[in-house]
């Protein structure tokens, strides 16, 4: 049986669906299933660069750009030198040189602009004449695919097989497809695109597609799909909005909206969490299966007890709705009753220079810290405790890695993953959710109770004692049990 699960796009800063595609994918590799990604997005990177770094096998990979020009996801190898070989017989000048690019003037009008990974390896080249871009080749093992440009805007790209040949061509107006020409076939718009796709698998009615960013996706590719294989779709955030819905009248998530109001076509919606089961389940009213599965495991419980005292993290994209401007103003403001208190923000994402600046104007550098994207899981251990300042978490995969290291947490109480796994009292704080503009002042005070009640040391156990439930072997049970049909209808 193959299980393919669909996505849109993928980057160095992977968001919580992202992370929880890779934990699917290692609760999978024990099974029998043969598991396959999808991505659906152009991504002007090789994928094999986002992919590797999160544990993919190269087969397991699915690109839509590369499987409809018939090459496999690969490693980057081509190189400076293969590059220059072109220009054996004609002069150029070296302009520019840094450890990420290489500008080469070949006449006066004419320049290359290499973009580098490590070790020489072209990523893409941008040829510019007269100060204008013209286009933009990208490479693998060889040229993947050229970006063509008019007056600065994007209007076609040429994808290319293993032996160099064109594969298709696409053809943009507003950076959307307009229209894509392959295998002798006229597809206009984006869907006829992920339609032809999904065409060329040659799904059978016993594969399972499990859809985890639905938004521009399903409504092309739903009618392709249903009564033709086992439709999946996991929730990975809030699904509604609370203060806006009104007694049967449900204001969706746009993301899932489709997905509910089509939910018959599907044979289970998945959700990390009961809480979240029981309330999607009295709203749907569908037969559709509800199942809960959480988005994230523990391979093995933190045996450690050592740690440095007052030492909190967190971890997540450094974006907007995670916060983190408000956590540090939090943590500076209680560092005046916990003077040793420090923070540690692990992670990376577009508010990082902003996160910096604020670190600058309130004078915390010493002990507040951003600490980039890396693997921590080796980590939490070392902190005293784990904080949140989130307000629309489904689920909280960051958290659960602290639970299972033993770390108490402190958290806003949202309806789902913080409920889950915080007993206020007893391995943790959950503090009243309230507007953006009072919530430094709540996380403060609720790091203050933190320490004076010293929850970092009694709620160690508890943690430890909740995590049981999210070890590796009971999660992939519930896969398992989901995809060998061994449920029914609205089970846990």
């Amino acid at each position: 049986m193959n299980v393919y699960s669909v996505n849109k796009g993928i980057g160095y800063a992977s968001s919580g669906v992202e992370y929880a595609q890779k934990y699917r994918k290692e609760l999978l590799e024990n099974l029998e299933f043969n598991d396959h990604y999808i991505f659906l997005n152009y991504l002007s990177k090789n994928i094999a660069v986002y992919t590797d770094l999160l544990g993919y096998q190269r087969h397991q990979v699915l690109w839509i750009y590369n499987v409809l020009s018939h090459r496999p996801t690969q490693a980057t190898t081509y190189t400076v030198d293969l590059f220059l070989e072109r220009f054996a017989e004609e002069a150029y000048e070296i302009l520019n040189q840094t450890p990420t690019s290489l500008e080469i003037k070949v006449t006066g009008t004419q320049r290359y602009k290499l973009w580098l990974l490590k070790d020489d390896l072209i990523d893409r080249v941008d040829y510019i004449v007269n100060g204008h871009l013209v286009n933009v080749s990208h490479y693998d093992q060889s040229l993947n695919n050229i970006e063509h440009f008019s007056d600065g805007q994007l209007v076609r790209r040429t994808f290319y097989n293993l032996q160099g040949e064109k594969s298709f061509e696409q053809f943009y107006t507003d950076r959307e497809i307009t229209v894509t020409f392959i295998d002798n076939q006229i597809l206009y718009g984006k869907m006829a695109f992920y339609q032809y796709f999904f065409k060329t698998l040659q799904l059978q009615k016993e594969d399972a597609v499990i859809i985890d960013r639905p938004l521009d996706v399903i409504e092309g590719i739903l009618p392709q799909l249903v009564d033709q294989v086992r439709l999946f779709s996991v929730v990975h955030a809030e699904h509604y909005n609370e203060s806006l819905s009104k007694g049967s009248h449900i204001l969706w998530n746009n993301n899932y909206e489709y997905i509910f109001e089509n939910a018959d076509s599907f044979e289970g919606i998945i959700v990390a969490t009961d809480r979240q089961n029981q309330i999607l389940s009295s709203q749907l009213r569908k037969k559709t299966m509800i199942k809960t599965i959480p988005v994230g495991y523990i391979n093995e419980i933190s045996r450690k007890r050592n740690y440095r005292p007052y030492s909190l993290i967190t971890a997540s994209r450094l974006a907007t709705e995670k916060h983190l401007d408000l956590l540090i103003k939090a943590v500076v403001d209680a560092k005046e009753s916990v003077p040793d208190l420090t923070l540690d923000i692990y992670g990376e994402g577009g508010e990082r220079s902003k996160l910096e600046a604020l670190i600058q104007k309130y004078d915390a550098s010493h002990f507040i810290k951003l600490c980039g994207h890396k693997d921590i899981s080796q980590v939490y251990p070392d902190y005293s405790g784990y904080i949140s300042a989130s307000t629309s978490e489904g689920f909280g995969l960051s958290l659960l890695e602290a639970l299972g290291a033993g770390l108490p947490l402190i958290g806003v109480d949202v309806e789902y993953g913080n409920r889950e796994f915080i007993e206020t009292g007893e391995n943790g704080i959950r503090f009243e959710r309230t507007p953006l503009k009072d919530m430094p002042e709540q996380l403060a005070k609720a790091i203050i109770s933190f320490y004076e009640q010293q929850l970092d040391k009694k709620g160690r156990m508890v943690s430890k004692q909740k995590a049981k439930a999210y070890l590796k072997a009971n999660v992939a049970k519930r896969w398992q049990d989901l995809l060998e049909k061994r449920n029914g209808l609205n089970e846990n």
